[in-house]
């Protein structure tokens, strides 16, 4: 009986010193945790707003000298998806979807993108990859509901590469 006393009043001891150690440690942390004044938090947010703005301005400056490039203007849609599709790659693969055959067709409208591809063989372990990384280029470079349609019909054969894509692989 004694020992469940002195076990119990153990314990009892160590809950109370754990307890007072954390009211201990929070209370010492307020005073190194600094709390912001309205007037402080106000001007974070002003700051903030002025460097998106300039961050906003200087993109917009180097989309509005892209477009100005004329053989950029002179594009379809479809050529200029074709353009953001040869930014992306086959991990696998040195070579871009564009230049491997990857892509079989590209329609742009006003409201919608849709590419149908293939991949290199049905067991590509890339293909989720590819598939998403062309959808985020398109929507990165301003194509609006961007839609990736991988297809098998016809079956991809290393006679798609392209000119340019046999002389980057060396064959």
């Amino acid at each position: 009986m004694k020992i469940y006393v002195v076990w119990t009043y153990l314990v009892l001891l160590i809950s109370a010193l754990v307890i007072t150690g954390v009211a201990l440690a929070v209370r010492r942390q307020s005073r190194v945790t600094r709390s912001f004044s309205v007037e402080e938090q106000a001007q974070d947010a002003r700051v903030y707003a002025e460097s998106t703005k300039a961050l906003e301005s200087t993109v917009a400056e180097a989309l509005a000298a892209k477009a100005r490039d004329p053989r950029l203007a002179a594009m379809t849609q479809e050529d200029l998806v074709y353009e953001v599709l040869k930014e992306c790659y086959d991990p696998e693969i040195p070579l871009n979807v564009v230049d491997l055959g990857l892509v079989y067709e590209v329609k742009a409208t006003s409201d919608t993108v849709n590419v149908k591809m293939s991949m290199t063989s049905a067991a590509c372990p890339s293909g989720a990859v590819i598939a998403e990384d062309v959808k985020i280029k398109l929507e990165d470079a301003g194509f609006p509901n961007p839609r990736v349609e991988i297809v098998w019909e016809p079956a991809w054969s290393p006679q798609r590469i392209s000119e340019a894509g046999r002389k980057a692989l060396g064959i």
